[in-house]
């Protein structure tokens, strides 16, 4: 029997048309963060603010010049003769105190680089839940087509044993019919499912940068702990931590603009090499200049409320931060959960599909039951494996996204 086919073939349903290139989670992670011109970026982003903080030390160390001037004028009513004014020198500059500006400028920096590395950090973590979810969806979608042609199949091979039976009087051409339109839908349902996996292939290959057909392998993960431990972990997150450093620095900053009424002190010095009379006997002077703002129009009490503003902001950001990543986990926990109890209650689904399955094609062994009820029972079989295969997908995902949003993904 068609039908007794059909049973045999379904163990190993997942394994049909499988495409050439086997690929598991880990390397198709590792292949698009090799691809990835978003973390590209960031890493770039990343670079140069510590490129920045390197010119924020420049303003702590000395700054020694070579100068040199050559001066030309008219001669015509100068006492002497002399046209030119050459001078070459070697000049030094360091600054002795500027209320630790200049110290507070590089840890602000600093933290602003901390800030990148972790923001770099989190778009990983971002990019790694983007290519699981393209892989368990290329995967599902193959489940998906495995189980709908060998819907088809049997089905043909239903069509066929009706028409022999048809021929010696024992069916009815209605039953052909209707299987006949059964089949039509079936092979509606896989070429629409054909179409997406194609289009998931795509998005496979884009995030990769793999050419080829695409076969991703099965994924189990281990079992979720409990609420608090992704919550803890969650409110240490790259971004979570990004933010905090955001504000370290936006609080530093708020220092840096309240001492800009502090007295600056600098020590420079010259180092002569060629100079004209009467200077000429000098190699040397050194200066030490101190100032102090008394009335700038209210620009450095300006500046300071800018900066109390931004320090408030990223106190803000810092705040949002955290609610978003303890939400996200709250959310991810509570579908996982919901998803483990739905793929319990489909599997009973689909273990009472089947034994209504069998049970209907016994029947009409016995002429209790019309081919259209084995039909549909062989259709609500199939389609309660295809939820139980989307829903163990479902629970897969949900379990990654837990990971990421505590911060803590598995790659």
């Amino acid at each position: 029997m068609a039908l007794q086919l059909f049973f045999l073939l379904l163990p190993a349903f997942s394994f049909a048309q499988a495409p050439s290139r086997a690929l598991g989670l880990p390397e198709a992670y590792s292949l698009a963060l090799a691809r990835s011109e978003e973390l590209a970026q960031k890493a770039e982003s990343a670079a140069e603010a510590w490129a920045r903080v390197d010119e924020l030390w420049s303003a702590v160390k000395p700054q020694i010049t070579l100068n040199g001037t050559y001066f030309y004028q008219d001669d015509s009513k100068l006492a002497s003769n002399r046209r030119d004014k050459p001078q070459a020198g070697i000049s030094a500059a360091q600054t002795v105190f500027t209320g630790l500006r200049d110290i507070l400028a590089v840890r602000v920096g600093q933290a602003q680089g901390r800030s990148s590395d972790l923001d770099l950090q989190r778009a990983k973590d971002a990019l790694y839940l983007d290519v699981a979810a393209a892989y368990l969806d290329l995967f599902d979608l193959q489940s998906e087509l495995a189980i709908r042609r060998n819907l088809v199949g049997i089905t043909l091979d239903r069509i066929k044993e009706l028409k022999d039976r048809q021929k010696i009087g024992r069916t009815r051409k209605s039953e052909v019919m209707a299987a006949e339109a059964q089949l039509a839908g079936y092979e509606a349902d896989l070429t629409m499912a054909q179409r997406r996996e194609l289009d998931s292939q795509e998005k496979l290959r884009f995030l990769t940068g793999l050419a080829e057909a695409l076969a991703p392998q099965p994924l189990t993960l281990a079992p979720a702990g409990p609420l608090e431990g992704f919550l803890d972990a969650a409110r240490r997150r790259a971004d979570v931590e990004a933010r905090r450093r955001d504000s370290e620095a936006a609080g530093l900053s708020v220092d840096i603009a309240r001492r800009a009424r502090w007295p600056v002190v600098s020590f420079g010095g010259n180092y002569w090499l060629k100079r004209l009379a009467p200077l000429d006997d000098v190699d040397w002077d050194v200066s030490l200049t101190g100032s102090l703002p008394l009335y700038e129009g209210g620009r450095i009490s300006a500046q300071t409320r800018q900066a109390e503003q931004r320090r408030r902001k990223a106190e803000q950001a810092l705040s949002l931060a955290l609610r978003k990543a303890e939400l996200e986990v709250r959310t991810a926990f509570d579908d996982l959960g919901a998803g483990q109890a739905a793929v319990a209650a489909l599997e009973k689904a689909v273990a009472a599909a089947e034994a209504n399955a069998r049970s209907q094609a016994e029947d009409y062994r016995l002429g209790v039951v019309t081919n259209l009820d084995v039909l549909g029972a062989l259709n609500s079989f199939q389609q309660a494996r295809l939820r139980l295969e989307q829903a163990r997908d479902d629970v897969l995902l949900s379990r990654i996204r837990l990971d990421v949003a505590a911060g803590e993904a598995k790659r």
